[in-house]
């Protein structure tokens, strides 16, 4: 009986210590769930209120990927740094008809077809819309954004492919000056909003799916160039704390509907 006791008293402290690493072993699986999702979002990359009536914004962004620690326990997985720097998007935008001398509004479109590049699939569709105020050279808007996902590739090991489903949304509130420059317009800008990212990443190799769901403050800043007055330039910062910076640039072609 003592040495049963004994054994199960060595179980119960033994029990925290375990429990204890196993959660840190599923903390670390589910930051790296939120950092993919994140890095899918679809960031601002635009000014508040940059987009006259009836303005067709074509153009492409690149995301910056940073280095990404993929440690889990004794076993490292491989992360999106390990197979780019960058991910290319294509997003176009349209402002909308005039609603009054002081709103505009638009809508905006990204779109990623299912192509492999560097043992990577990911298949995208977003959507955003916004509206926002200005009095001469200051705009103050507000914009909202839905993102959905379906990435594949090797994760747990080189020969496997598995995958990450992403739903992305939330929407934020911004604001941005305009500056008369010699080259052109320049508009820094900066703002603040939240982003809820919901990740389901599938283990081939057993079928395991792992689920992580995280509503994240965010914050970006950027300067918009419009150039010869047809070509965009957009270089931003976004911040989600705790878990991810990285900067985005754009850049596009303007085209007058009117």
């Amino acid at each position: 009986m003592r040495r049963a006791a004994r054994v199960a008293l060595a179980v119960a402290l033994a029990a925290p210590a375990i429990t204890a690493r196993a959660q840190t072993m599923l903390d670390q699986q589910q930051r790296l769930i939120d950092i993919h999702d994140l890095l899918l979002a679809l960031p601002p990359a635009q000014a508040p209120g940059a987009l006259p009536p009836l303005t067709l914004d074509l153009g492409s962004e690149v995301i910056i990927i940073p280095s990404i620690d993929g440690t889990t326990g004794d076993k490292r997985q491989i992360t999106a740094s390990d197979h780019t720097p960058a991910f290319p998007r294509p997003r176009v935008q349209l402002g909308l008809p005039a609603l009054g001398p002081s709103l505009r509004a638009f809508v905006g479109l990204a779109y990623v077809p299912p192509i492999t590049i560097a043992d990577v699939n990911t298949h995208v569709g977003g959507i955003e819309g916004g509206l926002s105020w200005s009095a001469g050279p200051l705009a103050i808007g507000a914009r909202l954004h839905a993102l959905h996902a379906f990435s594949t590739s090797p994760v747990t090991d080189p020969t496997t492919r598995d995958a990450l489903e992403t739903w992305a949304y939330g929407g934020e509130v911004a604001a941005g000056y305009t500056l008369g420059t010699a080259i052109g317009p320049l508009t820094p800008y900066a703002g603040v909003g939240v982003t809820r990212v919901e990740g389901r990443f599938r283990i081939t190799s057993d079928g395991v799916v792992l689920r992580s769901d995280r509503t994240a403050p965010a914050l970006h800043g950027g300067v918009r160039a419009v150039l010869a007055r047809r070509f965009e330039a957009i270089a931003e910062l976004d911040a989600f704390p705790g878990v991810l910076v990285h900067p985005v640039f754009r850049l596009a072609y303007l085209l007058d509907l009117r």
